[in-house]
């Protein structure tokens, strides 16, 4: 086996390419995606849990983000409602109390919810939540923190491969919302999405990617 070869035997798939690590490893203003599998407790959908899984397979190391990290999975008890919240924000608020910005990726919009409360609980105030289609950010000042709402279930039907819309937004459009989301970025959620696992799910992969990119961009930007 050449050199090539063994280096890509050796490498664990990471969001984006990037490296993987712990939250001992977070430094303030780092920006840490974890995946989130969990698809029966919020618009239950099949299969949405497997988003992360499949961002990570597709990524390539070329456009690493500089400042982002990958957490790996949160701990999750989908069976245990209760439990599962409880453990989803202690988890999500242990990454933003180290000063690090946090990418939940994958499952359905109970993630988002999760993210919210743990944003509330290390700010000590309601951190609004801005969706990508756009919303209440014409009136928040550059300072404020928000959180970052992806729901992919709003990309139009030609760039998912089961659409339940025609009409919606191309990542294209997604990606410009991003990028102009105002306030204090410090965490986002990627969700709702149920990628098909073989060449048939391709586009809608790199399109959820692409998105991914953006979003990590943004957080990286901080303040906007």
């Amino acid at each position: 086996m050449d050199e090539a070869a063994l280096i890509r035997f050796d490498t664990i798939p990471s969001f984006l390419g990037v490296s993987v690590g712990d939250l001992e490893d977070l430094l303030p203003g780092q920006v840490a995606i974890a995946g989130y599998f969990c698809d029966n407790l919020a618009r239950p959908a099949a299969g949405q849990r497997y988003l992360a899984r499949q961002l990570r397979y597709a990524s390539r190391p070329e456009k690493a983000p500089a400042n982002a990290i990958d957490l790996g999975d949160v701990n999750v008890f989908p069976l245990e409602r209760d439990k599962h919240f409880s453990a989803v924000i202690a988890q999500c608020a242990a990454v933003l109390e180290t000063g690090a910005r946090m990418v939940l990726v994958g499952g359905d919009s109970s993630g988002l919810e999760a993210l919210g409360v743990a944003a509330q609980k290390v700010t000590g105030a309601d951190v609004p939540v801005i969706p990508v289609t756009g919303g209440v950010a014409g009136r928040l000042s550059h300072t404020q923190p928000v959180i970052l709402s992806v729901d992919l279930q709003e990309l139009a039907g030609k760039w998912v491969s089961h659409p339940r819309r025609l009409t919606g937004m191309s990542p294209a459009q997604m990606i410009a919302q991003i990028d102009a989301t105002p306030g204090d970025v410090i965490a986002a959620a990627i969700f709702g999405l149920a990628p098909e696992l073989d060449i048939r799910g391709g586009a809608e992969t790199r399109a959820a990617l692409a998105i991914l990119q953006a979003v990590t961009e943004r957080l990286e930007k901080g303040a906007g």
